[in-house]
């Protein structure tokens, strides 16, 4: 559960929360504070893996329009600018929903010709970051509408209203839409008496609309991927087998769907090569490697929890067989999901083989600003014994490369207070105290 902004209190003032915390549900244990943009009388919406924050009050009071999101898998706040369109509120209390990747937004608005105030529902595309106000004023003219929200499907045993406007179509009732109860609903609670005495019930009514006959649709999201993916080593319709060097296990494929999208199979098939005939096909590299690099042929995809040996193999392949898109998926997988201590060595190899030039120079600098304790791993180790006798082509090329990527004017320097265990120099260097830094003399 995120908790967002709102207030707090001390021994002098009440202030406006400038963080948001994590509540894990299942061991009922709060995150740190994370620091965002204060916000109170904000509107938070869960769409994938973001939260939406839209408008609300700052931590001056002053009603804001803005929109930011949390990515939360790194918790980045990203605002954004550029919004076309434009959503006029009358004050900061509003609702907000989410219908797929589209957000919805209710509220009052200034009617400027009468000097009142109207209720209005716009919608935002959050790819293209444009408002639009759905037409809807009609349904919501009479009576006051305290609560708005979006449910899948249409309620049931509520009290129903009843209108002879035009805009009734747009209303759910007994005798219409009954195809329509598994698209998304707007649902608006309220009171529609015309005399309400103080107080009154705030909720005694309720509204829904079909959010398609607003021109409003969510799309499901597409199977292709899993379809597809699917399909291989499924021996039903296959035509073909692949068989990674050194396992006794074939990988059933299909030749329509690898010669359209690997040009190294299509040729081959075509020039009548001796595999062709045979059905079969023998790759030099592992069964993993070849699984995920088939799957990639498959679903246009690579898995992101692919350990970071066979996602550097695979950037390999896609090199070797000129699979430009492949290439670049891994190269950034590879940065932002396994770009560590006891990978960066390896993953500085691969890119060099690969000649994938930006992930070379990430992967170098990581290494230059953790050397210490790189220089402590295994890795490491074999780039240097083994590139350095020319036992590997690629492990000396890969050593070449580093060296020749190293500032003639670096120096390594050593924070003070390192510590050095009682070996001595070399493998007694501390990890966490051990701060070698590369920079240029001025």
């Amino acid at each position: 559960m995120y908790v967002y902004g709102g207030f707090a209190k001390n021994s002098k003032c009440t202030y406006v929360l400038e963080e948001m915390r994590v509540l894990n549900l299942d061991t009922w244990t709060w995150s740190e504070a994370y620091t965002v943009p204060a916000r109170y009388n904000h509107s938070a919406s869960l769409v994938g893996n973001k939260l939406w924050i839209y408008a609300g009050k700052d931590e001056a009071g002053n009603t804001v329009s803005d929109l930011h999101s949390i990515d939360l898998t790194t918790l980045r706040v990203l605002p954004h600018a550029g919004i076309t369109g434009k959503v006029v509120l009358l004050k900061s209390q509003h609702f907000s929903e989410a219908i797929g990747n589209q957000l919805v937004v209710f509220g009052k608005y200034p009617n400027e010709a009468t000097g009142t105030s109207l209720y209005g529902l716009w919608i935002m595309d959050l790819d293209q970051l444009e408002w639009r106000k759905l037409d809807i004023d009609k349904c919501l003219e009479d009576g006051v509408w305290n609560y708005f929200t979006i449910v899948a499907k249409k309620p049931q045993n509520h009290r129903q209203l009843e209108s002879s406007s035009p805009e009734d179509t747009l209303m759910h009732n007994s005798n219409s839409f009954d195809d329509a109860n598994s698209s998304p609903s707007l649902i608006f609670l309220g009171n529609t008496e015309k005399d309400r005495p103080q107080p009154y019930d705030h909720f005694r009514d309720v509204l829904s609309i079909n959010v398609e006959y607003l021109g409003v649709f969510q799309v499901p999201a597409s199977t292709m991927q899993s379809h597809m993916g699917s399909m291989l080593n499924n021996e039903e319709f296959a035509d073909f087998t692949i068989v990674p060097q050194g396992s006794l296990r074939k990988i059933h494929v299909h030749r329509m769907v690898l010669s359209s999208r690997w040009p190294h199979f299509r040729n081959m098939h075509a020039s009548g090569m001796m595999e062709s005939t045979r059905g079969t096909m023998i790759l030099p590299e592992p069964y993993p490697v070849v699984y995920a690099f088939l799957l990639f042929l498959y679903t246009d995809t690579v898995d992101v929890d692919l350990e970071c040996s066979i996602v550097c193999d695979v950037m390999v392949m896609a090199n070797m067989y000129l699979l430009e898109r492949l290439k670049k998926l891994c190269a950034s997988i590879l940065h932002r999901h396994h770009l560590q201590i006891d990978t960066c060595v390896r993953i500085f190899q691969a890119a060099c083989v690969s000649q994938e030039h930006g992930l070379k120079k990430l992967s170098q600098d990581y290494i230059f600003r953790n050397c210490g304790a790189v220089m402590k791993t295994e890795d490491w180790f074999l780039m240097w014994s083994q590139g350095g006798d020319g036992s590997s082509g690629e492990q000396r090329a890969a050593l070449e490369e580093f060296i020749e990527g190293i500032p003639e004017e670096a120096s390594l320097e050593i924070a003070p207070g390192s510590k050095r265990s009682s070996d001595g120099y070399g493998s007694g260097y501390d990890a966490a105290s051990f701060e070698p830094m590369l920079r240029k003399d001025t």
